[in-house]
């Protein structure tokens, strides 16, 4: 029994006497137990693919140190953060966008590389500078992936972009972590029921979820970091305890 059933245990038996129990544990959800669960089901990948680098994601670089790390953004903004990421760790770099299509797009840049995007905001954000980005297929980019394999997704909208240029190499991933929102704050941005149907579609189903933002304005639940696997993956066991 874990740690926790053995805690449920002891809480529950005061508890009966009046009528009231624990019926499960929650956890809190962050990318670094998402991390450690996937360790405990010896899911150690030899490639690690961080699309939308911005300034880095130091969860996935201590999460899995000996992978050997894809960097991918488009912006030039992001280029100085992934050079100095490259000396510290075995990584390429990648200066382009992920897209349905290779060709170029234009990107906006905001006050942070983090919220640099290709759609329009529902809202009126700052826009401080746009230009043109070279685009790149998935699948054109990586036609050979070492497994095991993690991708992770982090791409202000442009998701389902990034998604439907991966082709078959969808199928050469052992984990992909997205983060999706559940109202978009970009027309025609995709929402979570969408990323969880193309995702299901192409043989890989929700498994965990990692952090997550709510909004200011309400407190409302507005993204997670989505971790998917695919259908017939061994962590995917089927028994509670």
């Amino acid at each position: 029994m874990s740690v926790m059933g053995s805690l449920k245990r002891a809480i529950n038996k005061p508890l009966s006497r009046f009528n009231h129990v624990v019926t499960h544990e929650a956890h809190v959800g962050s990318m670094e137990r998402v991390v450690s669960m996937l360790k405990k089901h010896n899911l150690s990948p030899r490639t690690v693919i961080d699309v939308g680098v911005a300034y880095g994601t130091p969860w996935l670089y201590e999460g899995f140190p000996d992978a050997h790390f894809h960097l991918v953004d488009p912006t030039r903004e992001s280029l100085p953060h992934m050079k100095a990421l490259a000396k510290a760790m075995n990584a390429t770099i990648h200066n382009v966008a992920l897209g349905e299509n290779s060709g170029t797009m234009e990107i906006a840049m905001r006050d942070t590389i983090i919220h640099a995007t290709f759609l329009k905001d529902v809202g009126d954000p700052s826009i401080l500078n746009r230009y043109q980005v070279d685009v790149k297929r998935f699948d054109e980019l990586f036609p050979e992936i070492a497994r095991p394999a993690v991708c992770k997704i982090d791409v202000e909208g442009a998701e389902m972009m990034v998604l439907k240029g991966m082709g078959t190499a969808i199928n050469s991933l052992d984990a992909i972590v997205i983060e999706t929102s559940f109202t978009s704050l970009y027309e025609g941005g995709p929402e979570f029921g969408e990323v969880v149907q193309f995702m299901s579609e192409n043989g890989l189903a929700f498994y965990d979820y990692g952090g997550v933002n709510r909004r200011p304005y309400d407190d409302a639940l507005h993204q997670i970091d989505a971790v998917f696997v695919p259908k017939t993956s061994p962590l995917r066991v089927r028994r509670w305890s």
